[in-house]
């Protein structure tokens, strides 16, 4: 009889390809009672399922991928059934902001079986309750953040995932303060005696909770006190935000039979499947980048040029999709264009900014989108300006 292959969770030390896709209601779930353990069996569950197939809300792990997770090296059968129990007893109050009234106490998980293969292998099966589906199925209504599993599956302290979470919920404010009550409330050490007093909360949890971070997330930012005399009231926090892609664009595709009127630029995002409408809104963008944003090595050819710089584009917004969801490619392609537009060249007043901003101006002027010779005369300005612009510098 063949052994019946699994699909086991990738080596928890390779996590790029598991990635965790929380809803915002499971945030509030540092106010429950899980533990570190827990919480990291109920993140791998999230990466491997796929939450727009609802009719597979089964995960099977094999019993060392848990071990792995749990962070020891062997755990027996009663030490895995006593934690299972924990797991699957857990009442856990969900914030739901489509409660307007009341509270919704739901449990995560109605089923955990672990039984053996033929081959004596040990496999443990996970099941979410009907009631906690909707947390993690469909959830683009409710809103959710994107992170990779490999972030917290090496953090010891539960002190620092709630951290974790927490500041990866809040990413998007860059900078932001919260009363120091309040954060001790959010990491659950408001009723510790020792911690009400700032300096033994932050020698004991927030430094260390930072220095576990370094150590061991992709995460990277920065706190001070804000005091209000001699008090310390709140903690003003800073993330730092994701380095700037270096991605190696592929070469420019050749055009496809029929389509040697279409510019080459589009093949740069064929996946994302955009409209007409679109196309041309951003086509109206792209001529009006300035040279000094787009790829240096291609400047001699706008075609080429526009290709490259579209490209790097998608890959950028590829990756940071994969820190953090993206509701509308399109429309953070947009915002991405539109900061290049509005940027200043490395040095006012050049040749290459002035030849530029003619064409700019030319097609700012344009009321009529939709005429294509009007488009292409704007382009032949384009490429005389900047011809003319090569031909002096040569001079």
């Amino acid at each position: 009889m063949a052994r019946k292959k699994i699909g086991p969770i990738t080596s928890l030390g390779n996590g790029d390809k598991l990635t965790v896709q929380k809803s915002l209601p499971l945030f509030s779930l540092w106010r429950s009672e899980l533990s570190l353990a827990e919480f990291k069996i109920l993140d791998t569950y999230l990466s491997r399922i796929d939450s727009h197939k609802p009719d597979r809300r089964t995960v099977v792990f094999e019993k060392g991928e848990l071990e792995k997770i749990l962070g020891v090296k062997k755990i027996n059968n009663q030490d895995l059934k006593a934690r299972l129990k924990h797991l699957m007893g857990n009442v856990i109050e969900v914030q739901d902001d489509s409660e307007k009234q009341g509270f919704r106490l739901v449990t995560l998980f109605e089923e955990a079986t672990a039984e053996q293969d033929d081959y004596g292998l040990w496999q443990v099966k996970l099941e979410c309750s009907q009631k906690a589906m909707k947390y993690f199925f469909n959830i683009e209504n409710l809103g959710y953040l994107r992170y990779k599993l490999r972030c917290i599956t090496l953090l010891t302290s539960r002190y620092t995932y709630i951290m974790f979470t927490y500041l990866e919920q809040n990413r998007f404010r860059k900078n932001w303060e919260v009363q120091l009550d309040e954060l001790r409330q959010i990491l659950d050490c408001d009723k510790e005696e020792l911690y009400k007093e700032y300096k033994f909360f932050n020698q004991k949890i927030l430094k260390r909770v930072q220095k576990e971070m370094d150590e061991k997330t992709e995460c990277r930012y920065t706190y001070e006190p804000i005091k209000k005399g001699r008090t310390v009231v709140g903690i003003r926090f800073e993330v730092e935000t994701l380095p700037k892609l270096e991605v190696k664009v592929p070469e420019a595709p050749a055009p496809k039979e029929g389509e040697s009127d279409r510019p080459l630029w589009e093949s740069a995002l064929d996946e994302w499947k955009l409209s007409q409408a679109q196309l041309e809104e951003i086509q109206t963008l792209l001529v009006t980048v300035p040279v000094h944003k787009l790829p240096s090595c291609q400047k001699e050819d706008l075609e080429k040029a526009y290709y490259q710089y579209m490209a790097q584009k998608a890959a950028e917004i590829k990756r940071r999709n994969e820190q953090k969801r993206i509701r509308s490619r399109f429309s953070y392609l947009r915002k991405l264009m539109q900061e290049d537009i509005a940027s200043k060249p490395p040095q006012e007043g050049n040749q290459k900014s002035q030849a530029v901003a003619r064409g700019t101006q030319e097609f700012q002027n344009f009321t009529e989108r939709k005429n294509n010779n009007y488009t292409g005369k704007i382009m032949d300005k384009l490429k005389s300006d900047l011809k003319e612009f090569q031909e002096n510098q040569s001079c």
